[in-house]
């Protein structure tokens, strides 16, 4: 029962999460923004890749260990290691991109608030 709740409240925080992240990307327009949001989000459907591929590469992996061949020296855990930090290198690296072009585009002044118009018109 509580558990139901915490992934209840779980899903909700991240649908706020998707429809704030959306929001912004439309308002600025800023690359780093669609691209951080677009990882953050499509991270699901990468993991579920991952884990269709492990999953038709690990019976053949056990096959082989079990057969005494051995696959580069290594077995399955350590396999499943090295997918893993390299996920998350992957994920790590994009969100570092992003990150800079929103930096860069910070520095060229995207995300400077415009002067209101009523200002613009007494200033003339």
């Amino acid at each position: 029962m509580f558990s139901n709740v915490l992934y209840g409240l779980n899903f909700i925080a991240y649908l706020g999460l998707a429809v704030l992240l959306v929001f912004i990307c439309f308002r600025t327009r800023s690359k780093g923004l669609i691209l951080i949001s677009a990882i953050l989000l499509t991270g699901g459907i990468f993991n579920s890749i991952f884990e269709q591929g492990i999953d038709f590469y690990m019976e053949r992996w056990i096959a082989r260990e079990a057969a005494g061949d051995g696959v580069w020296n290594m077995n399955a855990a350590e396999f499943l290691m090295g997918v893993a930090l390299v996920k998350s290198l992957l994920y790590g690296c994009f969100c570092l991109i992003g990150g800079f072009l929103v930096y860069r585009e910070w520095q060229l002044g995207k995300f400077r608030n415009p002067e209101p118009e009523h200002l613009d018109a007494s200033k003339a």
